[in-house]
């Protein structure tokens, strides 16, 4: 198992769409992924046809005390049935489920939302966070063991746009933290001011090639930038309209430049797996 967390430089610069369409790529390489939503926007779900209205998640659970909701199994709950019978009354670990997710070319993808928590709610939680990491510095409060779920190949953690606690644990727990960059002037500069963590990655999106400022960053980024991921996500329409569809980049538009760049970066995260790349490290 190996989790990525992954973030923005700054605002807006796209992590939670990242997380939703690597999370699709990586399934179609036959990748087992559990997205986790750190972000206090909880708009990931929204990438995973959750309805608008739905304001359950983990987080919004262990504020109220109740027991936390199992990880929602997208291709099964959104998209299947199994002899007309609800899904939603079935296992997430159901072989006719995990046989109709392969025929459609998808291992497995399940994800946890945030939840919706007004900001009351969310000085709760950072204060629990907080309690927590005092009582057990080096352990997960047993609330958040879903963070260690080892059925999974990957988990990937949007700690974008959140409470600097959540960003702390993300990164603490992460094999690999990636932070999505914007190629433009802000991002070079913050790149100059930000401490970040020894196991990071930089990643650019929104790439337009015509921008003569941002083929000159990107270019200084490739030369310059330890951690440079060696895929670039391009600026592409299909990605605004895959959150309107409410579906992954790669599901709603498989034949877009966004689409193959995805693939080609859940290609990149397995190479960091292999024995050989381990090793050099």
């Amino acid at each position: 198992m190996t989790i990525l967390a992954i973030q923005g430089l700054r605002g807006g610069s796209g992590a939670t769409s990242v997380c939703a369409s690597l999370a699709w790529a990586l399934a179609q390489r036959e990748q087992s992924v559990l997205l986790v939503d750190f972000s206090t926007s909880n708009l990931l779900r929204l990438y995973f046809n959750q309805p608008y209205e739905k304001n359950s998640g983990w987080a919004l659970d262990i504020i109220q005390q109740q027991k936390l909701g199992n990880p929602i199994n997208y291709i099964s709950v959104n998209h299947i049935s199994v002899n007309n019978i609800s899904v939603n009354n079935i296992p997430a670990e159901n072989t006719a489920i995990n046989d109709i997710n392969t025929a459609h070319g998808v291992k497995k993808i399940d994800y946890l939302p945030f939840g919706i928590l007004d900001e009351k709610k969310l000085i709760s939680l950072d204060s629990w966070l907080q309690e927590q990491k005092n009582k057990q510095p080096t352990h997960l409060p047993d609330e958040l063991s879903f963070l260690s779920a080892v059925k999974y190949d990957w988990i990937i953690i949007d700690c974008s746009s959140t409470l600097l606690s959540l960003v702390e644990l993300a990164e603490s727990l992460a094999d690999i933290n990636i932070f999505t960059l914007n190629p433009d002037i802000g991002c070079q500069v913050l790149l100059k001011q930000r401490i970040l963590p020894a196991n990071s990655y930089f990643l650019i999106n929104r790439f337009i090639p015509i921008s003569l400022v941002q083929q000159d960053v990107s270019h200084v980024w490739q030369q310059c930038l330890a951690g440079f991921i060696p895929v670039i996500l391009h600026a592409d329409e299909a990605q605004a309209e895959s959150l309107a569809l409410k579906k992954p980049v790669g599901e709603c538009r498989p034949d877009s430049l966004i689409s193959n760049n995805f693939i080609d970066l859940a290609d990149w995260c397995l190479t960091l797996n292999q024995p050989n790349h381990k090793d050099s490290e």
